[in-house]
C-alpha cells in the first residue's frame, strides 16, 4: 500500500515534478562533468597540463553541491507544502505518521533516482565536449580520459542520495509535528494587504536603499578596500535585496493600482489584485531569485573574463614571444614563415661565477621593457660611461637593464652575476658562446601551433645547455609554457564558471517557474468568472502574459544590476572583467525567456477556460 500511495502521488503530480526535475538533471550533469575532470587520477597524471585546472573543477563541484543541497531542500519543502491536504486526508482515514513519511520518502528517492540516470547520460555528454573543446583549445592530445568514470560517478550518486534523504527527514519532521487539522487546512489562504501602508514599512525600504548603497560601493571601490570590500559586498548587497523586494515590491504595486489611467486601462485591475494578492508569497522567492541570477550571470561572465585575461596577461608580462637558444635551421624556417614585428639576437658566454655580454651587441638593439611603476612598454636608457661598484668591486647595473637582461635570458637571469664588458673583452672571454634569439609578432595567441612547434624543437637545445635542465620534470622557460599553464586554468575557470552560470540558470528558474504554476488551481475559478462576464479570450491570455512578464521581470533587473557592478569585483586581478559580458546576458536572456514563456505556455492550458 505505501508503494501504490507514493507511485500514485507521483503519477498525480507528475507536472510539478517534472519541472524541478529539469533543474535536478542539469545539477546532476554538472555536479557529474566536475568530478570527472577533478578526480580521473590517470587522465591527470598523463597530461600535465590538467595539473593546473584539477583545483577548478573540485572547487566547482563544492560550490555546486552547497547550491544544489539548497534547491533541493527547497524544492523537497515546497512540493511537501502542496500536499499537506493530502497527507491530512490519509491521516484521516487512519494512515500513520511514518507511513506518510514513508511515504514522501520513496517519492523523493524515486525522483532522485530518474534525475540521476537522466543526467549521468547528459554529464557523460558534457565531459565528453568539455575534453574536445579544452583539447582544441590549448592544442595538446589528451590521453586516458575516461567520460564514464566509476569514481565520478559513485560519489555523484552518493551526494544526490543522501541530500535527497537529508532533505526529505527534515521536511518528514515537519510533517510529523503537523496535527491532522493544520494539514487539512494548508490550502486556506489568507493574503491581506492593506490599502495605506504604516509608516514604519518605509524605514525597511530607506535601510534596504542604504545596504544595497554600501554593497554597490564596496564593489566599486573593491581595489582599495580588499578584504574588508570582499566582506561587505556579498553581505550589505543580500541585506538590501531582501529588504528591498519585501518591503518595496508592495509599495510599487500599490502605487501602480492607485494610478487610474493604468487600473481602468482594459483588465489591468485585475492583473494588478493578482500580482498583490499573491505578493506576500512571492517576495521571498524573487529576492533569492535575483540573488541567484546576480550569481548564474556573474558565473558565466566572469569564467569570459579570466580566460580573456590570460592572454592580455601573458602578453604584458612577456614582451617577446619566442625566446630560442642557439637556434637552428628548423626554428629558423617557423621564425621565416611568421610576420614578425621585430627579431633580435644576442651571444652571452658564463663561467662558475658570471654571465658575459657585449655592450656594443645590447647597445646596438636594446630590447623591449616594462617600466613596472607606470607600466609603460620602452627601451631601457643607455649604460652610463661609469657604473657603480659594490663592494666586492663589480659594476651594479641599472634596473631597466637587469630588467633587460631578464627579457633577453630567462634561462639563466637569476643563476648567475651578470656583467656586461666591451666587445673585445668578451671575444677574449673563455667559455662556450651561446646564442639567443628573441622574436615576437603583433598577436600571440594567433600562432599558438607555432609557438608550440618551438617549444618542442628546443627541448634538444636545452638539453645541451648547462643548465640542468631535465626534460621529463622541467618545462621551458617560454612565454609558451608559461602561457599554456594560465591558459589551461583560465579554460578551466571558463567551463566551471559557464557549467555553474547554467546550472545555477535552470534551478532558478525551475523553482519560480513551479511556484507561479503552483497557484494554478487558485487562479482557474477567477479567469472561469471573468470568461463568463464577457471577457474574450485573448485579453484573458494577455493579462495572464503581464502578471507573469512582472514577476520574472522584477528578480531579472535587479539581479543583471547586481551583475553590473558586481564584476567589478575582479578589477584587481584581472584587465578587462566585463569582456564579452553582452554574451553572458545573451545566455541568460535565452535560458530565463525560454523559461518565461514556456511557464506562460502551461499557465494558459491550466487556468484559461476552453472557448
Amino acid at each position: 500500500m505505501i508503494w501504490k500511495l507514493a507511485l500514485n502521488g507521483l503519477q498525480r503530480n507528475r507536472r510539478d515534478y517534472l519541472i524541478l526535475f529539469t533543474g535536478m538533471i542539469i545539477s546532476v550533469a554538472v555536479f557529474y562533468m566536475f568530478l570527472t575532470m577533478a578526480l580521473n587520477k590517470e587522465f591527470i597524471t598523463q597530461n600535465s597540463v590538467i595539473n593546473h585546472i584539477q583545483l577548478v573543477f573540485a572547487v566547482g563541484a563544492a560550490l555546486l553541491s552547497i547550491i544544489t543541497f539548497f534547491y533541493l531542500f527547497y524544492t523537497n519543502s515546497f512540493l511537501l507544502s502542496l500536499r499537506k491536504k493530502e497527507f491530512g486526508l490519509y491521516e484521516l482515514i487512519g494512515a500513520k505518521k511514518h507511513q506518510l513519511k514513508r511515504v514522501f520518502l520513496i517519492e523523493t528517492l524515486t525522483l532522485t533516482a530518474f534525475a540521476l540516470a537522466a543526467g549521468f547520460v547528459l554529464g557523460i555528454a558534457f565531459s565528453r565536449m568539455v575534453s574536445v573543446l579544452l583539447m582544441n583549445q590549448l592544442n595538446v592530445e589528451f590521453t586516458e580520459f575516461k567520460a564514464v568514470y566509476l569514481s565520478a560517478v559513485f560519489w555523484t550518486v552518493a551526494y544526490f542520495l543522501l541530500a535527497s534523504l537529508v532533505a526529505s527527514a527534515i521536511n518528514s519532521a515537519k510533517l510529523a509535528k503537523a496535527s491532522i487539522i493544520n494539514l487539512l487546512q494548508a490550502a486556506v489562504q489568507n493574503d491581506f494587504i492593506p490599502e495605506k501602508p504604516k509608516k514604519a514599512a518605509w524605514l525597511p525600504i530607506l535601510l534596504g536603499f542604504a545596504f544595497l548603497s554600501i554593497g554597490y560601493a564596496s564593489l566599486f571601490f573593491m581595489e582599495i578596500l580588499r578584504f574588508v570590500g570582499l566582506f561587505a559586498a556579498p553581505v550589505m548587497t543580500t541585506l538590501g535585496t531582501y529588504l528591498l523586494f519585501c518591503s518595496l515590491l508592495p509599495v510599487i504595486i500599490r502605487k501602480w493600482k492607485s494610478r487610474n489611467r493604468a487600473n481602468l486601462k482594459g483588465i489591468n485591475a485585475f492583473t494588478l489584485s493578482q500580482l498583490s494578492f499573491r505578493l506576500n508569497d512571492l517576495k521571498w522567492v524573487l529576492a533569492t531569485i535575483a540573488m541567484l541570477i546576480a550569481l548564474s550571470a556573474g558565473a558565466i561572465a566572469g569564467g569570459f573574463a579570466f580566460k580573456n585575461n590570460a592572454v592580455t596577461f601573458i602578453d604584458e608580462e612577456r614582451l617577446y614571444d619566442a625566446t630560442l637558444y642557439n637556434p637552428g635551421t628548423a626554428e629558423e624556417e617557423i621564425l621565416k614563415s611568421l610576420p614578425l614585428a621585430e627579431e633580435l639576437s644576442y651571444h652571452f658566454k658564463m663561467n662558475d661565477q658570471f654571465i658575459y655580454y657585449a655592450e656594443e651587441e645590447l647597445l646596438a638593439a636594446p630590447p623591449l621593457i616594462v617600466d613596472w611603476i607606470d607600466y609603460q612598454q620602452k627601451r631601457p636608457t643607455p649604460l652610463p660611461e661609469k657604473l657603480e661598484i659594490d663592494e666586492a668591486g663589480y659594476s651594479i647595473l641599472p634596473d631597466e637593464w637587469m630588467t633587460a637582461l631578464e627579457t633577453i635570458n630567462p634561462a639563466f637571469a637569476t643563476t648567475r652575476t651578470a656583467r656586461i664588458v666591451p666587445l673585445e673583452t668578451f671575444e677574449k672571454t673563455g667559455g662556450e658562446e651561446i646564442s639567443i634569439v628573441l622574436a615576437r609578432t603583433d598577436k600571440f595567441q594567433n600562432y599558438v601551433p607555432e609557438w608550440q612547434e618551438l617549444d618542442r624543437l628546443q627541448l634538444s637545445a636545452f638539453e645541451q645547455l648547462p643548465v640542468g635542465f631535465d626534460p621529463a620534470v622541467d618545462e621551458l622557460p617560454s612565454k609558451y609554457a608559461q602561457f599554456k599553464r594560465q591558459y589551461a586554468f583560465a579554460s578551466g575557470t571558463f567551463f566551471m564558471g559557464f557549467f555553474l552560470g547554467l546550472a545555477f540558470l535552470t534551478m532558478l528558474a525551475s523553482i519560480l517557474m513551479f511556484k507561479i504554476l503552483s497557484g494554478a488551481g487558485n487562479d482557474i475559478r477567477r479567469y472561469d468568472s471573468l470568461r463568463k462576464l464577457g471577457v474574450c479570450q485573448e485579453r484573458l491570455s494577455a493579462s495572464l502574459s503581464k502578471e507573469i512578464l512582472i514577476v520574472f521581470l522584477f528578480p531579472a533587473v535587479l539581479g543583471l544590476l547586481h551583475v553590473l557592478v558586481g564584476m567589478r569585483i575582479f578589477t584587481f586581478v584581472m584587465n578587462d572583467p566585463y569582456y564579452r559580458l553582452w554574451v553572458s546576458l545573451l545566455i541568460f536572456l535565452a535560458i530565463y525567456g525560454g523559461y518565461y514563456f514556456f511557464t506562460v505556455y502551461l499557465y494558459r492550458k491550466l487556468v484559461l477556460p476552453k472557448a
